[in-house]
């Protein structure tokens, strides 16, 4: 099943459900050390202890839908549970629908509530950096257990922190096992460590331009987000952050004593050490690359400072780098009015409607369709004006909200 996103205007449990199944798969996030994975330490773990804190043995699916967007390019809820173990772990989950097979007596197929954990991680509570578990699109269906500890679908008893019940009061439901709350995060949390930092404007490089917080590269094996502080004597101090392990490792360095643009610094492994030798960009200064050694064997890396873009600001009488063409994408409108269908605001009976969604479809090389109609309609009304949208061969659907007359 690909990967849903969700409209956040609609209320109705039935919308909600319903639109989660019907919109086009997004890109997936580049791998880096983006917000999500660098919430780590005292950060994350003093979530569950706040005074003001929000814990809840569950969450409706209409709650979860009403959930901000806190994380730069996630879309989905984002929430904080405490687990059996003490561990505390971070998940961005959506609800959505999935088919079901036609059992006999049924002339279609049936579609069942189901929660997506779209991305979690679990860390561990003696270190508060280092994760015990993570995974991505894990699919919970109704009673279905999970152990955020393990990292695992497990059977009732065996140690799950949450479950899915589509049932339960209310409507379909993210419920807390045991002692597990859970923490819906309403707001970006503030994340402690070194400040992303602004190198200086001036013609001459200095030292601390260095300082800040970078995205780390080298021969595309290794990444992670990079930590540099610089003191007056131009001494490097601060920490890498793998992006494959979540490890936490101190670096040490200097920066040249003839030459404030280069930096010389090692990432301290438990059975090894990593050297760079670096030269910082002196335009922007926001971008350091050379070589790094490890084991004897040399490669090169690339660090680019958080929040800024590698691409400079196109030179006076040229032009900006070319983007990568895109398909353009034709959008029709459709709706209801009263046993009518509508399309771009024409009214028309269904085979009207068939013959024009159709020849729309074939006549542009892309399209899609939004489907506007008051929250009040049936639920049996729109899930036949999505059959009849789909039969035309228009796959991307969006669902959204018009205000009742």
């Amino acid at each position: 099943m690909s990967s849903l996103t969700r409209p956040r205007e609609l209320r109705s449990l039935a919308w909600i459900v319903l639109s989660t199944a019907l919109l086009a798969t997004l890109a997936f996030r580049p791998a880096r050390a983006d917000e999500f994975s660098r919430l780590v330490g005292p950060s994350l773990f003093e979530i569950p202890r706040r005074p003001d804190g929000k814990g809840v043995p569950a969450l409706s699916i209409r709650a979860i839908e009403a959930m901000p967007e806190v994380l730069s390019g996630e879309r989905s809820a984002f929430l904080v549970v405490e687990t059996d173990e003490g561990n505390v772990a971070k998940l961005l989950v959506s609800p959505a629908l999935r088919p079901r097979p036609a059992v006999e007596g049924q002339s279609e197929r049936q579609v069942v509530p189901i929660l997506s954990l779209d991305r979690f991680e679990t860390i561990d509570r003696g270190d508060r950096v280092a994760r015990k578990a993570r995974g991505r699109d894990v699919v919970l269906f109704d009673g279905f257990d999970f152990d955020l500890d393990s990292g695992q679908v497990v059977p009732p008893g065996f140690g799950g922190d949450i479950r899915f019940e589509s049932k339960a009061k209310g409507g379909p439901a993210l419920v807390g096992l045991g002692a597990s709350r859970l923490y819906p995060i309403d707001r970006l949390i503030k994340m402690a460590g070194v400040e992303t930092g602004r190198p200086s404007t001036g013609l001459k490089v200095l030292p601390t331009d260095f300082n800040g917080r970078y995205t780390l590269v080298a021969n595309g094996q290794l990444a992670g987000a990079l930590e540099l502080s610089i003191g007056e004597d131009g001494t490097v101090s601060g920490q890498f952050r793998s992006d494959r392990n979540g490890g936490q490792y101190p670096v040490t360095g200097k920066i040249a004593a003839d030459r404030a643009r280069r930096i010389e610094f090692e990432i301290r492994f438990p059975r090894s050490r990593q050297s760079f030798d670096g030269l910082l960009w002196t335009e922007e200064r926001n971008v350091f690359a050379g070589t790094t050694r490890l084991l004897e064997h040399e490669y090169s890396f690339l660090a680019v400072r958080e929040g800024f873009p590698i691409y400079p600001e196109p030179i006076e009488g040229t032009a900006p780098p070319r983007a990568p063409s895109v398909a353009k994408t034709t959008t029709l409108v459709v709706g209801l009015a009263g046993d009518r269908y509508t399309l771009d605001g024409a009214e028309k009976s269904a085979d009207e409607m068939s013959r024009a969604l159709s020849a729309a479809i074939s006549s542009r090389s892309a399209s899609e369709a939004l489907i506007r109609v008051p929250p009040s309609t049936p639920f049996e009304k729109v899930q036949a004006l999505v059959r009849l949208v789909r039969r035309s061969g228009i796959e991307t659907i969006r669902l959204g909200e018009v205000k009742e007359p």
